[in-house]
Order: structure tokens, then C-alpha cells, then sequence
């Protein structure tokens, strides 16, 4: 039962890090210079981010690991 609970907390946890790396690495490098231009008055600027499938996968596997291992060991000492 430990390790069905750890997996469930570990795909979580998988999905919680893939949504924060979309936001870390594609909404904000958009989002920030619309913000600074937009109370510096100095006009619009353009800004663009690309994501790849690569790297949201990198983050949900150590998401997942991350997760998993750190429930298990606290299921594991608290029997």
C-alpha cells in the first residue's frame, strides 16, 4: 500500500512540476517585459519563449521521482 500511495503522490507531484516549468520557462519570459513595459511607459515590446516536449519531460520524471521517494521514506518510517 505504500507504493500505490508514493506513485499516486509521485504523479502529483509529476504534474504540479510540469505546470510550473511551462509557467517558469514559457509565460513568464512573455509575461514580464509586457508587465515592465507596461508601467515604464516606454511602449509594448515583443517577447518570445519556446518550450520543448524534452524538457517538460525532464521536469514531470523529477517531479515523479522527487514525489515518490519522498513519501515512500515518510510511509516507510511512520509504518
Amino acid at each position: 500500500m505504500p507504493v500505490l500511495k508514493s506513485a499516486l503522490f509521485g504523479l502529483v507531484t509529476a504534474l504540479t512540476a510540469a505546470v510550473l516549468w511551462i509557467v517558469v520557462t514559457f509565460v513568464l519570459p512573455i509575461w514580464i517585459p509586457f508587465l515592465v513595459s507596461r508601467f515604464s511607459s516606454a511602449g509594448i515590446g515583443g517577447a518570445t519563449a519556446t518550450i520543448s516536449s524534452g524538457s517538460i519531460l525532464i521536469a514531470v520524471v523529477v517531479g515523479f521521482v522527487a514525489g515518490f521517494f519522498w513519501r515512500y521514506r515518510r510511509l516507510s518510517r511512520h509504518g
